[in-house]
């Protein structure tokens, strides 16, 4: 049975102005299917393009090099990330659907803006700029579909959200797979162009969610984010997004890479150990997508918001280890590597829908834009970090898997900020 918390009550939802929460649900899975497509990219092409782009920066395209920079460009994309966290604020005061447009439109041009680079300083600046836009699509839409659809089921259409993540990381794979040699990595940056036409059907078919605004006198402002009360929570939630995110980006991301370069180095044609890495992504996200569709069950079996994230916690430690550590370090299969890959997906990502249900539970409605973009963004410039050090450490020791298995000690790190963390399970949507 649902527990009303005293005080707290239920949002209203977009079924009492006659919109279609259906209509809301996939209008802000697209976003975010586009928004994970766009972000893929860049992992199955990132040999092909700093092959390229490293020289014509006077820069040998060497393996170290590759991953050094590579490395250093997932950082960079990241800190666009946390450079995002305005968007939260905006969408707070100036409206989810807006903002929502505004932030599609942006990762829009300048991931297609990516293909035309010249060197690695402009490529790290449309990076940059694509990483911004992608940032503000997690604190403009969660909100939107959390005020826009019924308690009912809420927490079950918020747990599927995230499945538009891996469905874009599977798009982007696909079409590497099947098209990339023939687009070249220019070509497949400029396919991200395409999500722009999402922000016309937005701003005619959907509406703000019909939620009680405070006046400008009653407005909370983003300093109240950290009052007393409420810093708890803001700095708990922010703390475990930068595990997760520090934990995924040093992780499965890098899954096309380590198959690319292995296969490079056993004598394989670029071509085919694309391809591999193509395929790699695929399986990966296999895991990824049971993952979020269970998710509103794997929480409602726990009973709770903490345990399910200790379960996830500890499962991306142990799939990262055995799939790195163990499969590729010690045992040097490809083979079960693969086996694994579902597995490493269904944990390290799987886990962000836990967070699409959670995350904006913690936050009341005039704070919840801000409060999500808060702990996102500063998740993603603390978890900036993993890929320059996987690129760093995989440099120095000549092992990507030793450095991956390293940095997956983060889930550990994790554990106490769980604890911190208020437990929303079984309370409607705070007003």
């Amino acid at each position: 049975m649902t527990e009303v918390v005293a005080g707290v009550t239920a949002a209203p939802v977009a079924e009492a102005r006659g919109v279609s929460p259906a209509k809301v649900f996939w209008a802000t899975w697209l976003g975010w299917m586009l928004d994970g497509f766009d972000a893929a990219i860049y992992g199955y092409i990132l040999v092909a393009a700093l092959s390229e782009l490293l020289p014509a920066s006077g820069i040998e395209a060497s393996r170290a090099n590759i991953g050094i920079y590579g490395g250093l460009l997932f950082s960079i994309f990241m800190l666009g990330w946390a450079c995002s966290m305005v968007w939260g604020w905006a969408a707070d005061r100036y409206g989810r659907v807006r903002m929502m447009c505004w932030t599609v439109l942006v990762y829009s041009v300048f991931t297609a803006l990516c293909g035309l680079s010249t060197g690695i300083v402009t490529f790290a600046v449309f990076r940059f700029l694509a990483g911004f836009g992608i940032g503000g699509e997690w604190a403009a839409g969660t909100p939107l579909l959390h005020e826009s659809v019924p308690e009912s089921t809420r927490v079950r259409l918020a747990g599927w959200l995230h499945t538009a993540t891996p469905t874009g990381l599977f798009l982007a794979a696909f079409v590497t797979l099947v098209g990339g040699n023939l687009l070249g990595w220019r070509g497949m940056f400029f396919l991200g162009i395409l999500p722009a036409l999402l922000t016309v059907y937005l701003r005619i078919n959907i509406p703000e969610p019909p939620r009680t605004r405070p006046t400008e006198a009653t407005r909370p402002s983003f300093a109240e984010l950290f009052a007393r009360g409420q810093a708890h929570t803001t700095w708990a939630a922010a703390l475990l997004m930068a595990c997760i995110i520090f934990g995924l980006w040093s992780s499965n991301f890098w899954a096309p890479t380590v198959i690319i370069t292995k296969l490079t180095a056993a004598g394989s044609t670029p071509a085919h150990a694309q391809q591999m890495g193509a395929i790699a992504g695929l399986i990966t996200n296999v895991g990824t997508l049971a993952g979020c569709l269970l998710m509103p069950w794997v929480t409602g079996a726990l009973g709770s918001r903490r345990w399910t994230a200790v379960l996830f916690f500890l499962g991306s430690l142990v799939a990262v280890v055995a799939s790195y550590e163990l499969a590729i370090a010690h045992l040097d299969s490809l083979m079960l590597f693969l086996i694994l890959l579902p597995i490493l997906g269904f944990f390290t990502n799987g886990v962000f829908g836990l967070f699409t249900i959670w995350l904006p539970e913690m936050f009341p409605s005039a704070l919840r834009g801000a409060g999500s973009g808060f702990a996102f963004s500063l998740g993603r410039v603390l978890g900036a970090a993993g890929p320059t050090l996987i690129g760093a450490l995989a440099a120095t020791t000549g092992s990507y898997p030793l450095a991956i298995s390293l940095l997956s000690l983060i889930y550990v790190v994790g554990l106490p900020f769980i604890a911190l963390a208020p437990e929303t399970a079984n309370r409607p949507l705070a007003k």
